[in-house]
C-alpha cells in the first residue's frame, strides 16, 4: 500500500520524489496529471510571423519555474 501523500507536495518536491524512486508508478502518474492539468502558456500558429519570439518566451518562463 502506498502511503505517500502526492498532492500535498509541491511541483518541485513531486518531480524529485519522482526522479529518486522511478518504480512509484503512482508518482509517475501523479507528475504526469498535474503536468498535463497545466495550462499551456503558447498556441502558436505555423504562419504566425512571432513564432519564434513566442517559443523563446514559453522557454524562459519554464526555466524560471522549473
Amino acid at each position: 500500500m502506498n502511503k505517500v501523500n502526492y498532492a500535498a507536495m509541491s511541483d518541485q518536491e513531486l518531480k524529485s520524489y519522482f526522479i529518486t524512486h522511478k518504480d512509484d508508478k503512482q508518482a509517475f502518474y501523479a507528475y504526469m496529471d498535474r503536468r498535463k492539468s497545466r495550462h499551456r502558456d503558447a498556441a502558436i500558429k505555423l504562419n504566425d510571423p512571432a513564432w519564434e519570439e513566442k517559443i523563446t518566451a514559453v522557454i524562459q518562463k519554464q526555466l524560471g519555474s522549473d
